[in-house]
């Protein structure tokens, strides 16, 4: 995790201009960076870091990302999106409406099957559907 950390500040640092404004939107982008991989949203924060490369490098980097056979960061910033609408709609839905908090939360496991708090809320209201059915 800290070789990431310093990995994506190096990409930044690298690409930081001299004037102040440039400077103030580095630190910015660091900052929003920092937050990303805090959250365990690393992909995110990967994408943010390339985001940051001198337009060459990054057509460089995703030629080379598309041989290794990764996700386009296409993709990856559609299922963010989805994540992102999905998860603000979920957290609209009553907990009573057991069946919908569970069709939602699958799909999130569905989109991000490592993220902890999605496979729990799927097994929690997994269990009360299927309590609620016997």
């Amino acid at each position: 995790m800290r070789k990431l950390i310093l990995f994506l500040l190096l990409i930044i640092l690298y690409n930081m201009g001299c004037d102040k404004n440039t400077q103030q939107q580095n630190i910015v982008m660091i900052q929003e960076i920092q937050r990303l991989i805090e959250n365990k949203r690393f992909e995110s924060a990967r994408i943010a870091a390339i985001d940051t490369l001198d337009p060459n490098i990054k057509t460089l980097y995703y030629k080379a990302d598309d041989k290794l056979g990764h996700a386009s960061h296409l993709d990856v910033r559609c299922n963010e999106r989805i994540e992102e609408i999905l998860y603000d709609l979920v957290k609209e839905i009553p907990a009573k409406n057991v069946k919908t908090n569970r069709d939602v939360y699958s799909k999130l496991v569905g989109l991000y099957p490592e993220n902890d708090l999605y496979r729990k809320k799927f097994i929690y209201y997994d269990r009360r559907m299927r309590g609620k059915k016997q």
